[in-house]
């Protein structure tokens, strides 16, 4: 199967033209980046449900950052070479750290001392890999939620859905291939989920760009 290029991810909550300015940023790949340093697609840490993910756009002088994967990270001012978010008890810092790399710091109320991680620069298609990995990471925890809870079995497929129960106790993640929420099928983005052992175990599977999976 060949490799499937992603779409920005299309988010309901911003506007269409700063849209149309992100992708345009994506689609300037390694000429935009050259020019700001800020720009681009970021992985950092460990597995997938540790990751840090960061994607940052730019139209004009404003910046537009999206975090894990695709969540809007807050308002974006530049100063000096840093980026800087700041929400709540938490400011969030990007600073260039080194050929493809960023330091990303988080400080404020919730942190005794300041916390940093680096991110290093993935294409896009990287980029939509990590996020499904991190959308199946996300079910599952939402699985384990439901039988926490005291369920004698996992939801049927029905529920595990977009439109279903599940999405009602974790944010759903979203196809970074479409832009529209992640959903069952075989092809990039998508997943597959079946219970197993009358219902008291699962197999769930997130498909990757290039015919590869992960889950179980």
């Amino acid at each position: 199967m060949a490799p499937v290029t992603p779409s920005w991810p299309i988010l309901v909550v911003l506007a269409a033209a700063v849209l149309a300015a992100v992708a345009a940023t994506a689609c300037g790949g390694a000429t935009v980046a050259a020019d700001d340093p800020l720009v681009g697609f970021w992985l950092g840490g460990g597995s997938a449900d540790q990751m840090t993910m960061i994607q940052v756009g730019r139209s004009g002088s404003d910046y537009i950052v999206l975090a894990d994967p695709d969540a809007p990270a807050g308002d974006a001012v530049k100063k000096g070479d840093s980026l800087v978010i700041e929400s709540h008890a938490v400011t969030m810092a990007l600073q260039p750290a080194g050929a493809d790399e960023l330091a990303l710091t988080f400080s404020g109320e919730m942190f005794a001392t300041p916390h940093s991680v680096v991110l290093r620069r993935v294409t896009r298609t990287r980029y939509a890999d990590a996020s499904v990995a991190q959308g199946i990471a996300v079910l599952r925890r939402g699985l384990a939620m439901w039988k926490a809870g005291g369920a004698e079995t996992y939801p049927p497929a029905d529920e595990v859905a977009a439109d279903g129960l599940l999405a009602q106790m974790v944010r759903w993640p979203s196809n970074p291939f479409t832009g529209g929420p992640m959903g069952t099928g075989t092809g990039p983005g998508e997943y597959t989920y079946k219970l197993l052992d009358g219902g008291r175990k699962y197999a769930l599977t997130g498909h990757l760009s290039d015919g590869r999976t992960v889950g179980d």
